[in-house]
């Protein structure tokens, strides 16, 4: 745990020290690139650990997670995401994960003085993290995470280091309790350029036994400085191989508001999860579907 927080401060330290100019495109990260299926703040599946630093830890008995993520929006203007993600679990009981997150936004047309298209203008932005994380005592898992972000739109371009912090209470003895809270694309002193957000979600078990049958309902919210801010309540069902999520989201953006439902399914395999969500509700973009594929190796 020494080691993950001198990494974490070390990683402030730098972040704070670059220009202050925004990143451009940081909306697009206001997507929950493989999150629909789950809360960003507890979302496990691809195991990328991309929004909450603490959900990359591998439980023991595993040692190797890779997945793989794809988002995309039914619209004209070809809004898409893609995620790869891999994680290690050392003998130390510290886990090590690598994820590269990319999302654009293609089809936007430049037009002079009439109608007329002159070429399309590039609008998108990419994320590497590197985060490390444990279990720091019994029923807690804490994770800190190193990010670079860089961005583009049209002409302009830029990049920035962030740090992030998350944890998960999890396996509570109140009906299975889960509780996670994380920062995302903090960067000290620039709250107001690059926009961080903070994410928690909380859920338990309402009936079953174990994670393999079971019956969890919860609450998730996520709210980025001067962005959009969602609230809403989900619930998840798994019945041995087969598991079903759906969620209602509200949120927030200036003086508008929007209504969300996001619904998926996911086949758990030997060591390989794939799921399929899809979120719809969302103004001017039509529904948005993801894919995801992991697989665990013992």
């Amino acid at each position: 745990m020494r080691r993950m927080l001198i990494c974490g401060l070390a990683a402030l330290g730098w972040a704070s020290e670059l220009g202050a100019q925004p990143v451009p495109a940081r909306d697009l990260l206001e997507f929950p690139l493989g999150a629909i299926f789950e809360p960003p703040a507890l979302a496990g599946e691809p195991g990328a650990g991309l929004w909450n630093p603490a959900t990359l830890a591998l439980p023991t008995g595993e040692r190797y997670r890779i997945g793989v993520a794809s988002l995309a929006a039914g619209t004209s203007q070809g809004a898409d995401g893609q995620l790869l993600s891999g994680a290690m679990r050392r003998a130390s009981g510290t886990t090590v994960g690598l994820s590269v997150a990319r999302a654009a936004v293609g089809g936007l047309v430049r037009t002079d003085s009439d109608p007329q298209s002159v070429g399309t203008i590039p609008y998108h932005t990419m994320l590497v993290s590197l985060g490390v994380a444990r279990e720091v005592v019994p029923h807690v898992t804490a994770g800190t995470a190193v990010r670079w972000r860089s961005g583009r739109a049209d002409q302009r371009t830029g990049d920035a280091l962030a740090a992030d912090f998350g944890a998960v209470l999890h396996d509570l003895p109140w009906r299975n309790a889960r509780v996670a809270l994380s920062s995302f694309l903090w960067r000290p002193g620039r709250e107001i350029e690059d926009r961080p957000a903070v994410l928690v979600a909380a859920d338990l078990r309402v009936a079953g036994s174990d994670r393999t049958r079971e019956v969890r309902v919860g609450y998730t919210e996520s709210a980025v400085n001067r962005g959009a801010r969602d609230r809403g309540l989900f619930a998840s069902g798994r019945l041995d191989r087969l598991e079903a999520r759906a969620a209602f989201v509200r949120g927030a953006a200036g003086s508008g508001t929007v209504s969300r439902f996001r619904s998926g399914l996911a086949l758990h395999y030997a060591r390989y999860v794939v799921g399929i969500a899809r979120e719809e509700g969302i103004s001017g973009l039509g529904p948005v579907y993801q894919f995801t594929l992991s697989s665990l190796i013992k």
